[in-house]
């Protein structure tokens, strides 16, 4: 099964979105040297399998991390 997970921040005031296979390797990479999302970058939403994450209530990069990482 292929699990997607979608999302969508705000970079210096413009939305953008980033997609990851799973939420694994969203953790695996924000865990290298140079990650790929700032973690003060505010979220606007989180997809996973094209579902919102309504358990998740954090705000920000390193809000979804930590909610992920404990996981």
């Amino acid at each position: 099964m292929f699990v997607v997970l979608v999302i969508k921040y705000l970079n210096q005031g413009i939305e953008e979105n980033i997609e990851y296979d799973s939420p694994d390797q969203f953790v695996a990479r924000q865990q290298l040297e140079v990650p790929d999302l700032q973690d003060y970058y505010e979220i606007n939403k989180v997809l996973l399998d094209g579902k919102s994450l309504n358990d998740f209530h954090g705000k920000t990069i390193i809000d979804l991390f930590n909610y992920y990482n404990v996981l």
